[in-house]
């Protein structure tokens, strides 16, 4: 090979390797949020039971959206330094695990700190109710609180309390079923609630439940005198061993109604595959709305 030839081989091989530091550049290490489960604070007078489901975060650093983060969860960040950090109380509406959904009644948690490379940051998110939050009715059925859920609709046994298996305090709601005498029934507030969308489109109902039978949740509402209560039955919960949370989203719902006036109502119901006999155990239910 001549010394041209020598030359071109030496700037090819140059630029071959200038090239790949191009094409792969060295890779940023990034800092860590280990974000844990976010804690709920309420006035227990005002709003009720502090408990919660927040099951997801919506992570933004400086601004930025980054993703929806199932909890607890460790977050790769490549920005350094002071930063401002926000997270979002992710729900599931309706229970369902494809919907997940920032909750429009919490407030975000914001805080800052400094991240650098290959360094985790703790973050311990907590969050209580937006000021903007209203409450048309909370049932936790203890003692001197006024009762919602009175009015039986279809049935042989109405809602009741018992002081066995209650989720918080000293009492739950119950309801039990039977193949022979009560294989459904349907409860709802004697009260009706109006305007629940005057100020927003978001009204949800937070109900703690354990149920051996499902449960569908809905409304219920005067169409006109001739055709009488209509009720509207969108979502619900499956039997559950353990005392659970659902966030039900009745905002379509009641929009796509039309009533004015309406009572939040329930149906539980045995199947084939249900036992001869069933109970149902609620509490803490917030109508909840803007």
């Amino acid at each position: 090979m001549n010394a041209f030839g020598k030359i071109l081989v030496f700037g090819a091989t140059c630029l071959l390797l200038m090239g790949c530091d191009v094409i792969n550049p060295e890779e940023q290490v990034p800092a860590y949020l280990d974000i844990q489960d976010f804690t709920l604070s309420t006035d227990p007078v005002t709003q009720g039971s502090n408990s919660a489901k927040i099951t997801e975060v919506w992570v933004f650093v400086g601004g930025v959206f980054l993703g929806t983060y199932d909890l607890p969860a460790i977050v790769p960040v490549l920005t350094f330094g002071t930063t401002d950090i926000r997270l979002e109380a992710g729900i599931r509406d309706n229970g369902i695990s494809s919907f997940p959904d920032i909750y429009p009644f919490y407030e975000p948690f914001r805080t800052t700190v400094n991240l650098e490379a290959n360094k985790t940051v703790s973050i311990q998110p907590s969050t209580r109710y937006i000021d903007e939050a209203k409450f048309a009715f909370i049932e936790n059925f203890e003692d001197n609180n006024p009762r919602f859920f009175t009015e039986l609709i279809t049935g042989a046994q109405p809602l009741d309390r018992t002081q066995e298996d209650v989720f918080e305090g000293n009492y739950a709601g119950i309801l039990t079923l039977d193949k022979t005498n009560n294989p459904i029934a349907e409860i709802a507030t004697t009260a009706t609630f109006s305007d629940l969308q005057k100020d927003g489109i978001f009204v949800y109902l937070e109900v703690n439940y354990k149920s051996a039978a499902p449960v569908a949740w809905g409304i219920a509402g005067l169409i006109d005198p001739i055709v009488g209560v209509e009720r509207f039955y969108e979502s619900g919960f499956s039997p559950n061993t353990e005392w659970n949370k659902i966030y039900f989203n009745i905002s379509q719902l009641l929009f796509d109604s039309g009533l004015d006036e309406i009572q939040i109502a329930f149906q539980a119901f045995l199947t084939t595959q249900s036992p001869d006999s069933a109970t149902v155990l609620i509490d803490n239910i917030k109508l909840v709305h803007f």
